[in-house]
């Protein structure tokens, strides 16, 4: 570990030559070591700090895999934390450092699941109405749901096990609900009509959504497409209602 001698050699020196200030070699030598002592101290605790975040969030992680694959063998009620520890290979303090409860896995998934589909739509350049884009994100989360069913199953009875539907919608809407707010105010002639409420219209569009998968959850496939056709079809009838100019959503 390098030492900050260069930041600090000026000011040895400086003081050396003042005329009012004597230092002998050995006691600047000694002003030099002491200073780099402290450095070295405040690297070697900054190294540690984070080294710590790097374990905490890799194991973090591991918990979140290792939850992700004990519920979709187990189940999600079957499962404990306990079997969730092991598959990390972690103690079970650690598991419940980061996941105090099992809900709080399905939850964590939610807002991942949510926030991976709204980045396939953020920027795509020929969606041009709020609207559209907001058919877009619901089409792809159905999309996701239906590829992964089985842990879509499990994800959404932790879901409604732990908070009930809508305990997630804080984090997992918000960049949605900002985007529709937003468009209202730049883009009123592709946006929801001024009157509508952006927070109220996205937890209508994900009650509708959570809706058609909470209907299937005892499937065990549901027929290819049919959730997807039904989140479209929902969708853009509530979109219908909110929609502003003649008529169009």
């Amino acid at each position: 570990m390098k030492c900050a001698w260069m930041s600090t050699q000026p000011l040895i020196l400086s003081m050396t030559r003042s005329p009012h200030i004597k230092l002998h070699s050995s006691a600047t030598s000694s002003m030099v070591a002491l200073e780099c002592n402290n450095v070295n101290m405040r690297q070697a605790e900054g190294e540690k700090q984070d080294g710590r975040t790097r374990n905490a969030q890799v194991n973090r992680e591991r918990v979140y895999a290792a939850a992700i694959k004990v519920f979709a063998s187990r189940g999600y009620d079957a499962a404990t934390m306990d079997e969730i520890a092991a598959e990390a290979g972690v103690v079970r303090r650690t598991a419940f450092n980061h996941f105090p409860a099992k809900s709080d896995i399905a939850t964590e998934w939610a807002v991942r699941v949510g926030e991976s589909v709204f980045a396939l739509v953020r920027d795509v350049d020929h969606i041009a109405s709020a609207a559209d884009r907001v058919r877009a994100y619901f089409h792809e989360l159905a999309l996701r749901a239906e590829r992964d069913w089985d842990e879509t199953r499990q994800m959404t009875t932790g879901l409604l096990r732990g908070h009930g539907a809508p305990a997630h919608r804080s984090q997992l809407s918000a960049e949605l609900r900002d985007w529709l707010l937003a468009s209202q105010r730049e883009r009123p002639d592709n946006g929801p009509a001024p009157s509508v409420d952006p927070a109220l219209t996205v937890d209508v569009l994900y009650d509708v959504f959570q809706g058609a998968v909470v209907r299937r959850l005892s499937q065990e496939a549901p027929p290819h497409g049919a959730l997807t056709a039904e989140v479209d079809a929902a969708i853009a009838l509530v979109l219908a209602g909110f929609a502003s100019g003649a008529g169009h959503p």
